[in-house]
């Protein structure tokens, strides 16, 4: 039984379709063509098309396929694609993994030279390469079908894939037929099934909604004998078409050109590195030996020739010694001796409220209670209690000269203070958790505390005047 060609699975498929849209409300009676042609080359097998109530007409389009026309709705491998997305995945993989190796600093950069890094690097994008392409090739972006491709070229309401019975001989578990009827559904197509003597077959209804989101542009079919007026204008749109898709794979370009880029900058900076040699003991003792000889015929080169420059030794290797240079420590530069603690002042009177050191004055400045300017409570960085001015005023003086902030107040110019003064560290603070945030830093500063100072935070409030 000789099988459906594409005139009768068109002419099968536009009958079935005038009766699929009967239900369609309509303001007109529909129109069906075959074989009609539009901009681009762009063909369409049937074309049906009426008016609709809001004003518009609806335009559904066929591609009809046979058992002779298979290749039209069967994949094939977009390799050019799959190539510069292999290409540019394998180049980033390897970047990226060389880049954090090297920044953990886990490879052995000093052990080959540069010529075998390149080797490595070139062969793990080698290999990467083949893994994205085995990986890749089974995803539907790499997998061309040349009727829905056709689709995708231009607008219709809706478009229907028909194809003959005996197109594929399993429908059940055929690879290519079930990459159509995904891509298909996927894309919003339709498929039939055209069946000799018998009622065609829907296997995916076509989708109401534009999922291209109107990014395909609406053409006109014209019929096969008006469309040779258009070959002038076919022939610009091919040559347009033609320096647009130079720029196809632009993103996968940048992509290899900075991964190149970065593999490149991180080999010009290691190779800027100076690296130790490593020399063998033997030939250590050889090189030595010649030194000496040379030593020996007063033949010195210019680099290891000590009057040449300045030494701060007579005991230079190889003998014999100098004895006109003296060691340094004979030259009078040891370190003068650190200054001692600041001496204690003499005591001064009883009851002075405030004590402040003041930068190049002699002694302690003080103040009665009533030049406080505290009121309401109030907290300190206290560094400890003494029981006198005597006592307390050595300490101030003792911590000044160690370029510490430190001052001194009598604790019998605040309520229920006690006797003594205090000795505290930095300004007088208003709020208790601010003391003690300063408490916490000056503690820091201390670091080992080679000065016995014990920091605590003590509140103070002033007796009315």
């Amino acid at each position: 039984m000789a099988s459906l060609n594409e005139q009768d699975i068109t002419q099968i498929t536009l009958r079935f379709l005038k009766s699929h849209y009967r239900q369609r409300q309509r303001e007109g009676a529909a129109m069906l063509s075959a074989n009609r042609m539009g901009a681009g080359g762009i063909k369409a097998d049937g074309f049906i098309r009426f008016p609709q109530v809001q004003g518009e007409d609806f335009q559904a389009t066929v591609e009809a396929t046979s058992a002779d026309s298979r290749y039209e709705v069967r994949y094939k491998v977009k390799k050019s694609l799959l190539g510069w997305d292999s290409v540019a995945s394998a180049l980033f993989l390897t970047t990226a993994g060389f880049a954090v190796l090297y920044v953990r600093e886990i490879l052995p950069m000093d052990r080959y030279n540069m010529f075998t890094w390149i080797s490595f690097l070139l062969g793990a994008a080698f290999l990467a390469f083949f893994f994205f392409y085995g990986m890749l090739r089974l995803r539907r972006r790499y997998r061309y079908i040349p009727a829905l491709e056709q689709f995708k070229k231009y607008y219709a309401n809706e478009q229907w894939v028909a194809i003959a019975e005996d197109v594929f001989p399993n429908y059940h578990d055929d690879s290519y037929y079930l990459e159509l009827r995904e891509q298909c559904i996927y894309n919003g197509f339709g498929l039939i099934v055209i069946r000799e003597n018998k009622p065609p077959i829907i296997q995916v209804t076509p989708s109401r909604q534009d999922l291209f989101k109107h990014r395909r542009r609406l053409i006109s079919f014209l019929p096969q004998a008006e469309f040779n007026k258009m070959a002038r204008k076919e022939r610009y749109e091919k040559a347009t078409e033609f320096a647009s898709s130079a720029l196809r794979y632009k993103y996968q370009i940048i992509v290899c050109l900075i991964s190149i880029l970065a593999i490149a900058g991180i080999l010009y900076q290691e190779s800027q590195r100076h690296t130790l040699e490593e020399q063998e003991y033997a030939d250590y003792q050889e090189e030595m030996e010649q030194v000496r000889q040379r030593n020996r015929g007063n033949i010195l080169p210019d680099s290891i020739r000590p009057n040449l420059y300045v030494i701060d030794t007579p005991f230079i290797w190889p003998p014999p010694f100098r004895k006109d240079v003296k060691n340094y420590l004979e030259l009078g530069l040891a370190p003068e001796p650190p200054p001692g603690p600041a001496p204690l002042l003499e005591p001064r009177e009883e009851e002075a409220g405030f004590i402040l050191p003041y930068p190049d004055v002699a002694g302690l400045i003080t103040y009665d209670c009533s030049q406080l300017r505290i009121e309401g409570d109030a907290f300190v960085v206290q560094e400890r209690v003494y029981s006198s001015y005597s006592l307390a005023a050595p300490r101030i003086a003792e911590l000044s000269s160690y370029g510490l902030e430190v001052y001194g107040m009598w604790l019998g110019c605040f309520l229920e203070a006690g006797s003594g003064y205090v000795v505290y560290f930095g300004p007088v603070f208003r709020e208790e958790a601010e003391a003690e945030r300063a408490m916490k830093s000056y503690a820091t500063q201390m670091g080992d505390n080679v000065l016995n100072i014990n920091l605590e935070v003590r509140a103070l409030s002033i007796k009315p005047q």
